[in-house]
């Protein structure tokens, strides 16, 4: 996908697919491995206050259910790609794009995050999933230039809203606008344990 296209989508989507060979196989087994590696000792994320609550940097949070280790090596790899930060900056239209958050997160059976929208300060977030069985994530992206007061007061007591569906692709990221576009995951609704893995960029050349 070329630049101009990339940055299109991006506008007229909020999404950016990442060429299937922008990532090299072995990184992809490397990162496989490394998050069965660190998962003993990754950190119970469970968010039990009911509701969205609006944060500061137009972020909102909400109840969430999962397992969260930030990686090592391959995922410090993944994250210092330049094609992966090349992509970042042609689809924001941003100069130049550096990677602020990453990590794994582990979904076990019923583990769930109810809408919400990510930090302020992630202006494209990548993700993937490392397992083949985590499914789809659902998103709103016609809600995507609403204030942040405005998506509380709509999405208020609706967890699951009826939206669109977000592919998490097996082993290939796909970027979206994780900060302004709704977007959550129903509980995992299987017997076994699924890993995503994202990135998050941001312009820090300005």
């Amino acid at each position: 996908m070329d630049a101009g296209t990339l940055r299109r989508t991006w506008l007229a989507q909020g999404r950016a697919d990442v060429p299937a060979d922008a990532i090299e196989a072995g990184l992809w087994r490397a990162l496989a491995e490394e998050a069965e590696r660190l998962e003993p000792v990754a950190a119970v994320r469970h968010n039990r206050r009911p509701g969205l609550l609006a944060m500061r940097d137009g972020s909102i949070t909400s109840p969430q259910r999962c397992t969260v280790h930030p990686g090592a090596e391959a995922l410090r790899a993944l994250a210092q790609s330049k094609t992966l930060a090349d992509v970042a900056a042609e689809a924001t239209g941003a100069r130049s794009m550096t990677a602020i958050r990453f990590g794994f997160k582990y979904y076990r059976p019923g583990d769930y995050m109810h809408v919400h929208r990510d930090d302020g300060k992630c202006e494209i977030t990548f993700s993937a999933a490392l397992t083949p069985g985590l499914g789809s994530m659902g998103w709103l992206p016609n809600l995507r230039w609403l204030t942040t007061e405005e998506v509380v007061e709509r999405l208020a007591g609706t967890p699951y809203p009826d939206g669109d569906v977000f592919p998490v692709q097996y082993r290939a990221l796909t970027g979206f606008d994780g900060s302004r576009i709704p977007h959550w995951r129903t509980p995992l609704d299987g017997p076994s344990r699924e890993v995503l893995v994202t990135v998050c960029f941001t312009d820090l050349s300005v």
